[in-house]
């Protein structure tokens, strides 16, 4: 454009003839205006309008553990006569990005008392405006109770999370077996859910284990995925049975593995259920040759304990956090943990579930049973570090907190 201005000034004093100036003029415009509109174009940034669905694989995505997450419920679904599937929506543009197979921990508010709960997120990780968990309701289950006895669409309830290491990675599984009793179907769901929705290559067998088959959670939408993907087989167990039932009957047993799970030596197994149905899986795939390192395990009902000689001590014992300087006495019933949270101590949490580490601690001195450490690293581990939301005391404590 400068170029043109300059022509003109110039056309007087050297007598260009005018129809050849208004020809260059015009062509030097014309190349000036494209070479700024090009310019302009290949200096506007392109945005994805989901830059982690489009740059980053879904198995592979970063959790947002930690952030706190206001949840609305919008949606009730009855999936059995005790278990309920409740769906939580996120607040304005937030997303939620788990991985399938974690889950949140809940802070709800039942009769003015804040109890918190870790549920396990059963929707899709593809479906990142709203999460779903599935209560399995337990007569002496002070919030499952209520989850499926008076929540109400409108409810809100605050969580943190996704947390857990277990979860399903594609990158990592390509031959999975799914394991569950009870209401631990509910992570399989969110496994097999995603593996659908992304039309996965993946080979899966789940063996469900149930009571009866009213018991079955998720039936018909089980049934669905088994017919849509070609890499899918079930196989249900029930142990309370009608003559009219051919299929497998009794408890998990090892013949009944064997017959169904197809390269058990190539396989990433998950199992998920209350903490005996978990000893018994595990014991029969030590039989069968699994390497443990191929088993993932997500306990409901209880954790797992680490130490199963340990025996608590008959009375409160007294527990000192040496940087607060806070010494009190623990009550046995209650975890390291709720302990400090009685006594007005402040010690970081997450899932209180022994799964995600963020209350990691270092014991400086005394004993403690441990009831998960998954949260614990190797590093960890050897340098004397606890779980205090799943560690009660053996003797008097000492705490790095």
């Amino acid at each position: 454009m400068n170029v043109a201005v300059h022509y003109l000034r110039d056309i007087a004093p050297r007598k260009v003839p005018f129809r050849i100036s208004l020809r260059v003029i015009v062509a030097t415009i014309v190349a000036a205006s494209i070479s700024f509109f090009a310019k302009a174009k290949q200096a506007k940034p392109t945005t994805p309008a989901d830059p982690l669905a489009t740059t980053i694989p879904w198995g592979q995505q970063p959790t947002t553990g930690g952030d706190v997450l206001n949840l609305t419920l919008v949606r009730i679904e009855e999936q059995t006569h005790d278990t309920k599937t409740l769906r939580f929506v996120l607040p304005g543009n937030k997303q939620i990005s788990p991985r399938p197979g974690q889950f949140l921990t809940f802070d709800w508010m039942i009769d003015g008392k804040r109890v918190k709960r870790s549920y396990t997120i059963c929707s899709s990780p593809t479906q990142r405006n709203f999460v779903e968990i599935t209560p399995k309701r337990v007569e002496k289950g002070y919030v499952s109770k209520f989850l499926n006895d008076h929540a109400a669409v409108g409810l809100t309830v605050q969580a943190r999370g996704p947390y857990g290491t277990f979860y399903f990675d594609e990158s990592k599984h390509q031959r999975i077996v799914l394991i569950a009793a009870g209401s631990g179907i509910t992570p399989m769901i969110a496994i097999l859910r995603y593996i659908d929705g992304l039309s996965l290559k993946i080979n899966a067998t789940l063996v469900y284990c149930v009571r009866t088959q009213n018991d079955v959670i998720f039936e018909s939408e089980l049934s669905a995925i088994q017919n849509r993907m070609p890499g899918f087989r079930q196989a249900l167990v029930l142990s309370q049975h009608g003559p009219e039932w051919k299929g497998w009957k009794g408890h998990l047993d090892r013949a009944m593995l064997e017959r169904e799970v197809q390269r058990p030596l190539d396989s990433t197994f998950f199992l998920c259920g209350p903490p005996q149905f978990m000893e018994l899986g595990c014991s029969l795939l030590r039989e069968m040759g699994v390497d443990p390192v191929n088993v993932l395990q997500e306990s409901f009902g209880g954790g797992i304990s680490r130490e199963k000689g340990s025996v608590a001590a008959s009375g409160p014992l007294e527990i000192r956090l040496a940087r607060s300087g806070l010494t009190y006495q623990s009550c046995l019933t209650e975890t390291v943990l709720e302990s400090a949270e009685l006594n007005g101590a402040s010690i970081p949490f997450g899932c209180r579930q022994g799964n995600c580490g963020t209350c990691a601690t270092k014991l400086l001195s005394g004993n403690v049973r441990m009831d998960n450490d998954e949260g614990l690293t190797e590093e960890l581990r050897a340098h004397g570090f606890i779980l205090p939301c799943v560690s009660r005391p053996l003797s008097a404590l000492t705490l790095d907190a």
